[in-house]
């Protein structure tokens, strides 16, 4: 992976945890933004899945299911947010017919990075703290309890920010994992004991 790319996950990710944690506390107008906002928030959208996709790839050596779920999960997480931001593009321009969609998107966005997350349990019981593996649990039923009632939005955000904290944190302690190249040969070799590799594939 990328050294920039990396290391602009893991801003992006630090990015997110301070934006959720300040939006927790406040309501959630549907509001248009600015072009370059847009921008930015989809040029961050693609770092943050970027790390994502390279924890799926450390998970597939262990669990193919899981690593293949968190790829598709990640993969419609980033689609939806393309969407949503085309639609906050859309309401830019000055079209607002589009905000109850607007909120539909972003429930939708909401949805799949929480199945993201879960998905990607595996990798985080192996390689992070129990806390972390613990946390990833919390976004989904959270957001089931948002669409009943949306008093509990504050909550999710919350626990969106301390997740994507965990998981900034995370990165750059393990860092090694993300910027060394790995050797799926070496892995998959049947002839070899190479259950140190990475940390992340066997278990030690």
């Amino acid at each position: 992976m990328p050294k920039l790319l990396f290391y602009a996950g893991t801003v992006c990710c630090f990015a997110v945890a301070l934006t959720s944690g300040a939006l927790a506390f406040v309501s959630l107008p549907a509001t248009a933004g600015t072009w370059w906002s847009i921008a930015i928030a989809l040029l961050a959208g693609l770092a943050i899945a970027a790390l994502f996709l390279r924890m799926a790839a450390l998970l597939a050596a262990r669990n193919l299911f899981a690593a293949l779920m968190a790829v598709l999960f990640v993969a419609a997480a980033t689609a939806s947010l393309a969407g949503l931001l085309l639609l906050q593009w859309r309401m830019t321009a000055g079209d607002l017919r589009v905000a109850e969609v607007h909120f539909a998107e972003l429930m939708a966005v909401a949805f799949f990075v929480s199945l993201s997350l879960l998905s990607l349990r595996p990798y985080f019981k192996i390689q992070a703290s129990r806390l972390l593996s613990a946390l990833v649990l919390l976004p989904l039923p959270l957001f089931l309890l948002v669409l009943a009632q949306q008093t509990f939005a504050g909550v999710f955000l919350a626990v969106m920010a301390l997740l994507f904290f965990s998981i900034a944190v995370h990165c750059i302690r393990h860092r090694h994992l993300f910027l060394e190249m790995t050797n799926l040969r070496e892995l998959l070799d049947p002839r070899g004991d190479h259950r140190g590799i990475g940390g992340v594939a066997f278990d030690s």
